[in-house]
């Protein structure tokens, strides 16, 4: 009888094909410099790029004086440029909390649904496929038909409640099918249903809140300004912590519950700090830019494919990817179609759905181990 310990038997843990160690350091510390660059060359295309393409040396000009903006606590009127500024300040005075929302909301869904997936050892774990962000958005219109002078920080505690409540919901009644990995898809559909549903009914209902839910409801970041990110940044910033502080325990759940408790992991208790994080994740988003699709389930996947399974990379890169897709469909949105614009809800979606289906022919499948 061998167990894992005997060095001469292949284990879940030393596969007999393993590469060599630095080969997935080498990948990770690419992805980085990649990613940051992306990112880099993301948030200038969403300052410069629009309806209208603003002189470079504005942009500068505003993106130098943000640290000393945010240390003197003065950014808020910073942004709200005076009578006397030109049409270039105007712009970018509004681009940039735009700019700023993508990048909180990105990060936060990247690292959700990836957190999700690990979680759940689920490869469709998303904030929008099991019931999350439908949760959310319900809370955020309870929110605002209960208390509509309510402050951006109540709001968001709203949906953060809303995404708790659809989460319990969809772990209880997912754990009801044979399949858990099935039972939770279909208990995400159907609570997305119900609080899509119930959620409709209020909005036609209240006028007021209707106002408020029209754009909002497409999913945008065009609609949130400095009060309402100064609210919903030290959700994320937790949010963030939490999830990626359980990237080692996701690492070992991947092997399995046993093997999981057998390397000194409790998996009930990893599990729960990383979907706290998930939950606060996913609520803090909706509030902030409404609901957003597909983003938590295309980058994870598509850092898979590109640097490893291993969770720690895929969650830290979730938090540079994760913005670059937003930022580059919202951006993509404003000049499609001037001088309208395209929800970048609805843009996340464009984007998704074929680079899955692309997955799905090329033969590569999904999945988070």
């Amino acid at each position: 009888m061998t167990t894992i310990d005997d060095p001469t038997t292949p284990s879940a843990t030393t596969p007999v094909t393993a590469r060599p160690p630095h080969h997935g350091t080498s990948r990770a510390v690419v992805g980085t410099v990649v990613s940051v660059a992306l990112l880099a060359v993301a948030i200038a295309g969403s300052l410069f790029i629009g309806a209208r393409t603003v002189d470079p040396a504005v942009v500068w000009s505003a993106l130098t004086a943000l640290p000393g903006q945010v240390l003197s606590g003065d950014l808020a009127a910073a942004l709200a440029p005076g009578s006397n500024a030109s049409m270039d300040e105007v712009v970018v005075a509004a681009r940039v909390p735009r700019t700023i929302t993508a990048i909180l909301v990105g990060a936060a869904l990247a690292v959700a649904g990836a957190g999700l997936q690990g979680a759940t050892r689920n490869p469709l774990g998303d904030p929008g496929l099991l019931g999350l962000t439908a949760g959310a958005a319900l809370g955020v219109v309870l929110g605002l038909a209960l208390a509509p002078a309510a402050a951006p920080s109540v709001v968001s505690l709203f949906a953060v409640a809303g995404a708790l409540a659809a989460g319990l919901v969809v772990t209880g009644a997912g754990r009801l099918g044979a399949d858990s990995g099935t039972g939770l898809v279909l208990a995400g559909a159907a609570v997305t249903a119900g609080c899509t549903a119930v959620t409709s009914s209020l909005v036609i209902a209240l006028p007021a809140v209707l106002d408020r839910f029209r754009f909002w409801g497409l999913g945008s970041v065009d609609r949130s300004g400095i009060p309402e990110i100064g609210a919903a940044l030290p959700f994320i910033l937790l949010g963030l912590v939490l999830v990626l502080a359980g990237a080692a325990t996701l690492d070992a759940l991947a092997l399995g519950d046993d093997l999981a408790r057998g390397l000194g992991v409790g998996p009930a208790a990893g599990r729960a700090v990383v979907l706290s994080g998930v939950v606060i994740l996913s609520g803090v988003a909706t509030a902030l830019a409404g609901p957003i699709a597909f983003l938590g389930l295309l980058v994870p996947h598509l850092l898979r494919r590109l640097v490893g399974v291993g969770n720690r990379v895929v969650l830290g890169l979730s938090v540079i990817v994760g913005p670059v897709v937003l930022l580059i469909a919202d951006t993509a949105g404003r000049v499609i179609a001037p001088p309208g614009e395209i929800a970048v809800g609805v843009m996340t979606v464009a984007i998704g759905v074929p680079f899955l289906i692309a997955l799905l022919r090329a033969g590569q499948g999904v999945s988070t181990s």
